[in-house]
């Protein structure tokens, strides 16, 4: 059901131009010669740009909580995400 877009004339000269402009540039990479090119999975080299994991000193409550919208000094406040049915 959901490939039967009601489209329009207009519209479905405007997206035949569009496929036939996709068709004809997956043509041309067709017509690219890659015999002397390697297989790979990857097109460039991987790099791992995470830093090393060192351990550090907790931050403690104060600094974790120090940019926090809402807290009562030790945790987090935050509003009720779904009413409780025992509420109602």
């Amino acid at each position: 059901m959901l490939a039967r877009i009601g489209l329009d004339e207009a519209e479905t000269a405007r997206i035949g131009v569009e496929l036939e402009k996709i068709l004809d540039h997956i043509s041309r990479l067709q017509q690219v010669d890659t015999s002397a090119l390697t297989e790979t999975a990857q097109v460039g080299e991987l790099v791992n740009v995470m830093r090393d994991d060192v351990p550090e000193p907790p931050r403690g409550a104060a600094a974790a909580l120090r940019n926090a919208p809402r807290s009562d000094g030790h945790h987090f406040v935050v509003g009720a995400i779904q009413a409780n049915e025992l509420d109602a």
